[in-house]
Protein backbone atom coordinates (compact mmCIF):
# COMPACT_ATOMS: atom_id res chain seq x y z
CA UNK A 1 0.00 0.00 0.00
CA UNK A 2 1.44 3.37 -1.00
CA UNK A 3 0.60 6.59 0.84
CA UNK A 4 1.53 10.09 -0.25
CA UNK A 5 1.71 13.31 1.67
CA UNK A 6 3.44 16.70 1.83
CA UNK A 7 6.14 17.85 4.20
CA UNK A 8 6.73 21.42 5.39
CA UNK A 9 8.70 22.32 2.26
CA UNK A 10 5.71 21.20 0.16
CA UNK A 11 7.71 18.42 -1.54
CA UNK A 12 5.91 15.16 -2.17
CA UNK A 13 7.11 12.13 -0.24
CA UNK A 14 6.00 8.51 -0.47
CA UNK A 15 6.30 5.60 1.89
CA UNK A 16 5.28 1.99 1.72
CA UNK A 17 3.32 0.12 4.40
CA UNK A 18 5.91 -2.69 4.41
CA UNK A 19 8.61 -0.25 5.54
CA UNK A 20 6.59 0.73 8.64
CA UNK A 21 6.68 -0.93 12.04
CA UNK A 22 4.49 -4.07 12.24
CA UNK A 23 1.94 -2.50 14.61
CA UNK A 24 1.41 0.50 12.34
CA UNK A 25 1.31 -1.75 9.26
CA UNK A 26 -1.45 -3.86 10.80
CA UNK A 27 -3.50 -0.76 11.56
CA UNK A 28 -3.19 0.51 8.00
CA UNK A 29 -3.96 -2.78 6.27
CA UNK A 30 -6.64 -4.24 8.54
CA UNK A 31 -10.31 -3.52 8.01
CA UNK A 32 -10.73 -2.80 11.71
CA UNK A 33 -8.69 0.39 11.42
CA UNK A 34 -11.37 2.04 9.33
CA UNK A 35 -14.00 3.45 11.66
CA UNK A 36 -16.91 5.65 10.86
CA UNK A 37 -16.82 8.83 12.81
CA UNK A 38 -20.15 10.26 13.88
CA UNK A 39 -20.49 14.02 13.72
CA UNK A 40 -19.97 15.66 17.06
CA UNK A 41 -23.05 16.87 18.82
CA UNK A 42 -21.26 19.67 20.63
CA UNK A 43 -22.39 22.96 19.25
CA UNK A 44 -19.77 25.58 18.57
CA UNK A 45 -21.01 29.06 18.00
CA UNK A 46 -19.05 31.23 15.64
CA UNK A 47 -18.64 34.90 16.30
CA UNK A 48 -19.34 36.77 13.09
CA UNK A 49 -17.47 40.04 12.78
CA UNK A 50 -19.71 42.91 11.68
CA UNK A 51 -18.97 44.33 8.25
CA UNK A 52 -17.09 47.62 8.13
CA UNK A 53 -19.02 50.71 7.11
CA UNK A 54 -17.54 53.38 4.85
CA UNK A 55 -19.11 56.81 4.64
CA UNK A 56 -17.28 57.67 1.43
CA UNK A 57 -14.90 56.26 -1.12
CA UNK A 58 -12.96 58.92 -3.03
CA UNK A 59 -11.51 57.71 -6.32
CA UNK A 60 -9.03 59.97 -8.09
CA UNK A 61 -7.81 58.90 -11.51
CA UNK A 62 -5.25 60.59 -13.75
CA UNK A 63 -4.36 60.32 -17.39
CA UNK A 64 -3.02 62.23 -20.37
CA UNK A 65 -6.11 61.82 -22.57
CA UNK A 66 -9.21 63.76 -21.54
CA UNK A 67 -11.55 61.62 -23.66
CA UNK A 68 -10.37 58.40 -21.98
CA UNK A 69 -11.05 59.88 -18.53
CA UNK A 70 -14.51 61.01 -19.63
CA UNK A 71 -15.27 57.52 -20.93
CA UNK A 72 -14.05 55.97 -17.66
CA UNK A 73 -16.25 58.39 -15.71
CA UNK A 74 -19.26 57.20 -17.74
CA UNK A 75 -18.24 53.61 -16.97
CA UNK A 76 -18.09 54.36 -13.21
CA UNK A 77 -21.52 56.02 -13.33
CA UNK A 78 -22.99 52.95 -15.08
CA UNK A 79 -21.42 50.60 -12.53
CA UNK A 80 -22.87 52.62 -9.65
CA UNK A 81 -26.29 52.67 -11.30
CA UNK A 82 -26.31 48.91 -12.00
CA UNK A 83 -25.08 47.94 -8.51
CA UNK A 84 -27.43 50.42 -6.75
CA UNK A 85 -24.53 52.28 -5.18
CA UNK A 86 -25.01 55.89 -4.10
CA UNK A 87 -22.54 58.11 -5.86
CA UNK A 88 -21.49 61.57 -4.80
CA UNK A 89 -20.09 64.33 -6.92
CA UNK A 90 -17.74 64.04 -9.88
CA UNK A 91 -15.11 66.72 -9.98
CA UNK A 92 -12.78 67.56 -12.88
CA UNK A 93 -9.67 69.12 -11.38
CA UNK A 94 -7.31 71.46 -13.27
CA UNK A 95 -4.66 69.66 -15.26
CA UNK A 96 -1.02 69.54 -14.19
CA UNK A 97 1.34 70.85 -16.85
CA UNK A 98 4.93 69.63 -17.10
CA UNK A 99 7.32 71.38 -19.51
CA UNK A 100 10.87 70.25 -20.24
CA UNK A 101 12.97 72.62 -22.38
CA UNK A 102 15.87 70.92 -24.19
CA UNK A 103 18.41 71.94 -26.78
CA UNK A 104 17.79 70.78 -30.32
CA UNK A 105 21.49 70.15 -30.75
CA UNK A 106 23.56 67.95 -28.43
CA UNK A 107 26.26 70.46 -27.54
CA UNK A 108 25.80 74.02 -28.76
CA UNK A 109 23.29 76.45 -30.33
CA UNK A 110 21.48 77.53 -27.20
CA UNK A 111 18.92 79.61 -29.06
CA UNK A 112 17.45 76.53 -30.81
CA UNK A 113 15.37 74.84 -28.13
CA UNK A 114 12.52 72.36 -28.01
CA UNK A 115 9.81 72.29 -25.38
CA UNK A 116 8.36 68.92 -24.41
CA UNK A 117 5.06 69.23 -22.61
CA UNK A 118 2.73 66.78 -20.92
CA UNK A 119 -0.63 67.52 -19.36
CA UNK A 120 -2.02 65.25 -16.69
CA UNK A 121 -5.80 65.51 -16.40
CA UNK A 122 -7.29 64.61 -13.02
CA UNK A 123 -10.85 63.54 -12.17
CA UNK A 124 -12.24 62.84 -8.71
CA UNK A 125 -15.24 60.53 -8.28
CA UNK A 126 -17.01 59.99 -4.97
CA UNK A 127 -19.08 57.00 -3.83
CA UNK A 128 -21.13 57.24 -0.62
CA UNK A 129 -22.35 54.85 2.11
CA UNK A 130 -20.80 51.45 1.39
CA UNK A 131 -20.21 48.29 3.38
CA UNK A 132 -16.78 46.66 3.43
CA UNK A 133 -17.69 43.75 1.17
CA UNK A 134 -19.44 46.00 -1.36
CA UNK A 135 -16.49 48.39 -1.38
CA UNK A 136 -13.95 45.63 -1.99
CA UNK A 137 -16.05 44.12 -4.79
CA UNK A 138 -16.63 47.53 -6.38
CA UNK A 139 -12.95 48.48 -6.19
CA UNK A 140 -11.79 45.16 -7.61
CA UNK A 141 -14.19 45.48 -10.54
CA UNK A 142 -13.29 49.05 -11.46
CA UNK A 143 -9.55 48.44 -11.04
CA UNK A 144 -9.68 45.44 -13.36
CA UNK A 145 -11.42 47.55 -16.00
CA UNK A 146 -9.23 50.66 -15.79
CA UNK A 147 -8.02 51.85 -19.20
CA UNK A 148 -4.39 51.70 -20.19
CA UNK A 149 -2.39 54.76 -19.20
CA UNK A 150 -4.72 55.77 -16.36
CA UNK A 151 -3.56 55.82 -12.74
CA UNK A 152 -5.88 55.55 -9.75
CA UNK A 153 -5.73 56.66 -6.13
CA UNK A 154 -8.40 55.59 -3.63
CA UNK A 155 -9.21 57.29 -0.34
CA UNK A 156 -11.51 55.60 2.17
CA UNK A 157 -13.42 57.21 5.04
CA UNK A 158 -14.51 54.55 7.53
CA UNK A 159 -17.24 54.89 10.14
CA UNK A 160 -16.33 53.56 13.56
CA UNK A 161 -17.81 53.67 17.03
CA UNK A 162 -16.13 55.68 19.74
CA UNK A 163 -14.18 53.58 22.22
CA UNK A 164 -15.63 53.27 25.72
CA UNK A 165 -12.66 55.04 27.29
CA UNK A 166 -13.59 58.40 25.81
Amino acid sequence: MMLAGKDTNSRMYRFCASSLMPSVRSLLTSSRSVKSVAPSTSRTEEYVMPDKLFSSLEIEYRGHDKAVLKSYTNFLEQVCENLNITRGQTEVLPYVRWVQPTLRSKFVHKKYKLHYETRTHITRFQVLNLTGSTASTFLEYIQRNIPEGVGMRVGITERATLPGTI
